[in-house]
Parts: structure tokens; C-alpha cells; sequence
């Protein structure tokens, strides 16, 4: 009789291991892939190119720095959400833009009255960056745009 309730005290502490360790190991392993994923922790921005949307326009990519090439239409115009800023982190980030010099100008947000070159972004947050171009009507323009994260 004693052989039977040993055996019954083993397989009830045995199934509770094995619960314990079904419900640990999802846990343990998504952990683990976060932390070799590292996006959150070691991307200070993503950028998302939305060049598609606008015809004649191209963006290339070295680094922190874009060019984007388009052909103008009028004489002033101005070009919305061309690329998407998203803060991956944890933390607020204050991001900055700086653009080469010439008839078009860069800035975060969608508001052509008050353009910014400065913003911070809230975590798993969003901004745009519009251009606003002036100049020849039917010129190609180029413009170089560096953003950091401070």
C-alpha cells in the first residue's frame, strides 16, 4: 500500500514539472528571439520609402543619407509623406533632418505653413517627412537628406 501512494505522489509532482515546464518554455524562447532580433533595443529609426506613390521620383539609400531625384511639375509644389520615420525603441527620440542645399526643402509632418526640421517621436510612433519644391517647372531636382537620431 505504501508502494502506491509513493507511486502516485512521484507521477503528481512528475505532471507538475512538465505543466511548469509547458508553460515556461514559450516564455524563455520568445525572450531569446527578442533579443536576437535586437530591433527595438539596437535601431535608433526605420525609414519606409513611400517614392512609389509619386510618378518620376526615385530614392536611393547610403547609410543615414537619401537621395531622392524627381521631375517637377510646377513651380511650386510640394510632395507629402514621401518617407515614413518610425521610432522602434522604448524611449522618446528626437530626430533631426538636414538637407543639401538647393530649391527644396525637407521637413518632418505634413503641415506645408510650419515646416519642422526637428521633431521627437514617441515610442512605436510614426512621422512623415514631405519636401516642398520650388524652382523651373519641368527641371529634374535632386535633393540629399540626413536624418539623425539625438
Amino acid at each position: 500500500m505504501a508502494n502506491h501512494h509513493l507511486l502516485k505522489a512521484t507521477l503528481n509532482f512528475s505532471a507538475i514539472v512538465i505543466l511548469l515546464a509547458l508553460i515556461a518554455t514559450p516564455f524563455y524562447f520568445a525572450r531569446n528571439f527578442s533579443q536576437v532580433s535586437g530591433v527595438r533595443s539596437e535601431t535608433p529609426f526605420l525609414v519606409i520609402s513611400q517614392v512609389e506613390k509619386f510618378p518620376g521620383m526615385f530614392l536611393s539609400q547610403t547609410g543615414d543619407r537619401y537621395e531622392i531625384s524627381f521631375e517637377r511639375q510646377n513651380a511650386s509644389q510640394a510632395y507629402l509623406s514621401v518617407l515614413i520615420v518610425n521610432n522602434p525603441t522604448n524611449v522618446t527620440k528626437t530626430y533631426s533632418l538636414q538637407a543639401s542645399t538647393g530649391a527644396t526643402s525637407v521637413f518632418f509632418g505634413e503641415d506645408i505653413d510650419n515646416p519642422i526640421s526637428i521633431i521627437s517621436v514617441p515610442p512605436s510612433t510614426s512621422v512623415p517627412v514631405s519636401l516642398i519644391s520650388q524652382g523651373d517647372p519641368a527641371s529634374t531636382q535632386t535633393i540629399e537628406i540626413t536624418i539623425q537620431a539625438n
